[in-house]
């Protein structure tokens, strides 16, 4: 089997999409232990079940918390950076299947 071009770039665009959304997740992570430093013990985030407006609501309260921090800006590179590498997968993909 030979690989192309095209198929070599997808994969190494594939395999920064999901290490970019990995890392993303990881920073999220790093803004909820930050939070809850300073949160009652009754009052904690919880690491798991996260929706879009509790994602919203953590990175609202690292920025009021810290305003000097940088864990939202990592989080928000890296995940729009992931999302660049998905949309060259996407246009890798429906081109290198357009052209057979």
């Amino acid at each position: 089997m030979q690989m192309n071009l095209r198929l070599v770039i997808g994969i190494i665009a594939f395999c920064f999409t999901l290490s970019g959304v990995i890392l993303a997740n990881m920073f999220v992570i790093m803004m909820i232990g930050e939070i809850n430093r300073k949160r009652e013990d009754g009052k904690l985030i919880s690491y798991f079940g996260s929706t879009p407006p509790n994602t919203m609501r953590i990175f609202e309260e690292y920025r009021r918390l810290y305003p000097k921090g940088k864990l939202h800006i990592y989080a928000l590179g890296v995940f729009a950076l992931a999302m660049i590498s998905l949309s060259v997968v996407a246009v890798l993909y429906l081109t290198y299947f357009d052209a057979r």
